[in-house]
């Protein structure tokens, strides 16, 4: 019975929380893109991150991998994710993450796509969400890179306090064809 209750309990408080998160988090406004950086199209912004969408060439990603670095060295963790191919998002101009109107399915529309080749996400740790308070020298940095386009891997200048990991696309795509998976 003890656990049946605490269950219940923890499946209200998550949907609640989700519901604030998602009821706080709204897209970038002007001031937001031009905060950002060269090449930001647009984003999202909360209480606990944010997560911006960017559009260039590696010479633009390369400056802003050097910002970014030189902006958390010794203060937070950052890591820089590479994926294969293109990306696109919904506009956040378009499809507003908001819970306070409450939309039908005919009200439901597809919102316009756009093509980005970063993304820069900031978000608390798990331990500063528990107590409540983001401290924003602690945030996770993560820019997640597509290699397309303009993107080129041989001009990619990554510095050195930035962690380098793959998306793995690569790896399964081997991996399916490999007869491994």
């Amino acid at each position: 019975m003890r656990i049946s209750l605490f269950c219940a309990a923890s499946l209200a408080a998550c949907l609640f929380a989700g519901t604030v998160a998602q009821a706080l988090t709204m897209s970038y406004g002007r001031r937001d893109i031009a905060e950002a950086g060269a090449g930001c199209i647009g984003g999202w912004i909360s209480g606990h991150g944010n997560t911006a969408y960017f559009q260039g060439d590696t010479a633009q990603l390369n400056q802003h991998l050097a910002s970014l670095a030189a902006d958390t060295e010794g203060r937070s963790a950052a890591k820089v994710v590479l994926h294969a191919g293109t990306k696109t998002v919904d506009n956040p101009e378009e499809e507003a993450q908001t819970v306070f109107r409450a939309r039908t399915r005919a009200d439901k529309q597809i919102p316009a796509q756009l093509s980005i080749d970063w993304s820069v996400r900031k978000y608390c740790p798990s331990d500063d969400l528990l107590t409540g308070r983001c401290k924003c020298d602690r945030r996770i940095v993560t820019v997640d890179i597509w290699v397309a386009n303009d993107i080129r891997l041989d001009a990619l200048s990554i510095p050195a306090g930035l962690k380098v990991e793959s998306g793995r696309e690569l790896e399964r795509f081997v991996d399916r064809h490999s007869g491994s998976e």
